[in-house]
């Protein structure tokens, strides 16, 4: 308790607010529900809008007027987008939880087969102790398993924003063609591989070989 609030907010006693105030809102927090954002977005897209057209037209009051508007509702620009759609601005939340927990429990994981792994190293005991060497072999898929439940959290956790109240993903566009996307998921697929395959192929090897007797 406490901990995510000095996080955040470098205050043990700081409000987070959580899902449900963050759509239905918290007036006792100051904070309005999705339903009067996403009012205020269309208010700033559109007043956007009318800024560009009054500074192609020279209309230097309008534009004022416009930016001015576009002001006091940027911070909930993104929010013009959803149209009352407001199931959409909530991430998978279950998917979210337990790729996360999942990385951190491998992370102190990882810390604790470490430190065990260097007390019987400094002990001289680590190669006649077969199950720890195992346990530690066994160790590295779970390394890769991790890195992708990172990214499952950092991705799937940021929905639906690519920059938070902003640009929603359903804005963002790229210039890149689909051939391009295909060939440069092709080229990583092979380099990869390769590179998976010369890994295995020399742990493989070094592992035959075993290890060195003392003072050969």
């Amino acid at each position: 308790p406490g901990l995510l609030s000095y996080l955040a907010h470098r205050d043990f006693d700081a409000f987070v607010p959580g899902i449900n105030d963050l759509i239905d809102g918290n007036q006792t927090e100051c904070i309005p529900n999705v339903e009067e954002r996403i009012e205020k977005g269309k208010i700033a897209i559109r007043a956007l809008a009318d800024y560009k057209k009054a500074k192609e037209q020279g209309d230097d009051s309008a534009a004022t007027a416009a930016i001015v508007l576009l002001e006091e509702n940027y911070q909930h620009f993104g929010y013009g987008y959803f149209d009352n759609h407001k199931d959409r601005l909530i991430p998978n939340v279950p998917m979210t939880f337990y790729a996360f927990h999942i990385m951190v429990g491998a992370g102190f994981l990882f810390i604790l087969i470490f430190i065990v792994m260097l007390w019987k190293a400094f002990k001289n005991r680590l190669e006649k102790n077969r199950l720890w060497l195992r346990i530690a072999f066994l160790m590295m898929p779970l390394a890769y398993v991790a890195s992708m439940a990172g990214w499952i959290v950092t991705e799937v956790g940021r929905q639906p924003w690519v920059v938070q109240d902003l640009m929603p993903t359903l804005t963002a566009a790229s210039r890149l063609n689909a051939g391009a996307v295909i060939t440069t998921f092709y080229i990583f697929t092979v380099l990869f591989s390769a590179l998976l395959i010369a890994e295995v192929s020399i742990m493989i090897k070094q592992i035959n070989i075993g290890p060195k007797e003392k003072g050969a």
